[in-house]
């Protein structure tokens, strides 16, 4: 059973979608990774398939981070939560509320 994620941000648009992005990335790198890991056998195509998937979650990754160096808004809201930009994306796609 695959759960949905939902995330609450007091933070612009953008970064709520690049956040969705990115954990879509994640998750499928994640579980193309386990289903090719229980067959216990890789082939040539499937590990460029992972390295493909694992090359589109940096990608997504990179595009989230940098975009909270670049939005101000998003770096006014870490700011006055007390925040330093890169925690932002790492607590949301860890799934773990700020401190």
């Amino acid at each position: 059973m695959k759960t949905e994620l939902s995330f609450k941000t007091a933070i612009c648009n953008e970064y709520e979608n690049l956040l969705f992005a990115c954990q879509k990335a994640l998750e499928n790198w994640r579980t193309r990774r386990e289903e090719i890991a229980s067959l216990g056998f890789a082939s040539k195509k499937t590990s460029d398939e992972l390295l493909r998937l694992q090359a589109d979650y940096a990608r997504a990754y990179s595009r989230l981070e940098s975009h909270e160096e670049h939005c101000e808004l998003c770096r006014f809201v870490s700011k006055i939560g007390g925040r330093n930009y890169s925690s932002i994306s790492v607590a949301a796609l860890e799934k773990k509320p700020f401190d």
